[in-house]
């Protein structure tokens, strides 16, 4: 059997016992994983050896801890806490990446974006560096350069954003953190030295008041207030675009918000996206910027012909 049939037949093990509401026999737990259509050509001769070796691999790569209860005659979660919300967003990674591999049968009946996410390889072997505190090197090309570099960085903690992958990591000669795409990393590979965590971080709540994948160390979170049309303000109510965002009003003609966040580019980007739907109402500095940015979006197209 294949790395990737363990993989997903591990996942998908992970994910119905994370989420069962009750004990669950040996026999119901194969039967499920052999009702997953794409398991069913690995899943015939599934024995309660290999559940009992899954168990050990869910417990260590994906903090899933599962034991048999006697009185309920079942295995169930014995975790302390749920796995936290980023946690489980990273299995769901693992879990698209393994279910792209779609048996050609099955491939027209799912439609993708053309845009697919690169670099999903690395999440495993970064989240083990992360893990064991080990640093790792890998090669690094940014989008405005030709050559990539090799870096060597601890991991701090993985970061989901638009579809995008990003490891956030200390450099141990400085103690600078930076931010790396996994889409443009490559020959990742895992080193021998462990590092220390920067005095004072911590990943629960680095990104707390930040939207993206920026967080400035040298300003403080601003209070940042939107106007939104009636439909705007019905999806971003629906689709938060941030923990902080509060409702201050809501009318036929306007929906007013409030978040408490760093003013960042990747803010500034999700603004504009919005078009005539939103305006800023509050900083003055951040109404300012969108106003001019607006105004030299609309001189590009009266200068430009056709």
């Amino acid at each position: 059997m294949t790395t990737h049939a363990h993989l997903q037949r591990q996942l998908a093990l992970a994910l119905f016992l994370q989420h069962a509401k009750r004990a669950h026999p040996f026999d119901e737990i194969q039967a499920y994983l052999f009702s997953q259509s794409s398991l069913r050509d690995v899943m015939s001769s599934y024995t309660k050896r290999t559940f009992q070796r899954d168990l050990l691999v869910i417990a260590e790569d994906f903090a899933v801890n599962v034991s048999y209860d006697q009185k309920q005659r079942g295995y169930v979660l014995t975790s302390t806490d749920p796995l936290p919300p980023g946690h489980q967003r990273l299995l769901e990674a693992l879990e698209l990446q393994v279910f792209l591999r779609l048996p050609a049968a099955l491939a027209p009946h799912v439609q993708l974006e053309a845009r697919q996410p690169l670099g999903l390889e690395h999440l495993r072997p970064l989240l083990a560096a992360v893990q064991a505190r080990q640093q790792v090197a890998f090669s690094y090309c940014k989008f405005w350069e030709e050559q990539p570099t090799r870096r060597l960085v601890g991991p701090l903690l993985l970061k989901e954003f638009k579809g995008r992958w990003y490891v956030l990591a200390v450099k141990p000669e400085t103690g600078e953190l930076r931010c790396f795409g996994l889409d443009r990393i490559t020959d990742l590979q895992p080193s021998a030295r462990s590092f220390a965590t920067p005095a004072g971080f911590e990943a629960s709540t680095y990104y707390e008041q930040a939207f993206g994948i920026i967080r400035p160390d040298d300003e403080q979170p601003q209070e940042i207030v939107l106007s939104l049309t009636p439909t705007q303000g019905r999806y971003v109510q629906s689709y938060p675009l941030h923990a902080t965002q509060q409702l201050l009003s809501q009318s036929d003609t306007e929906t007013r918000l409030r978040l408490r966040i760093f003013d960042t580019h990747d803010l500034r980007m999700e603004l504009l996206s919005m078009g005539e739907e939103v305006e800023v109402l509050a900083p003055a500095s951040l109404r300012q910027w969108l106003n001019q940015t607006v105004k030299a979006v609309a001189t590009n197209y009266k200068h430009r012909k056709g």
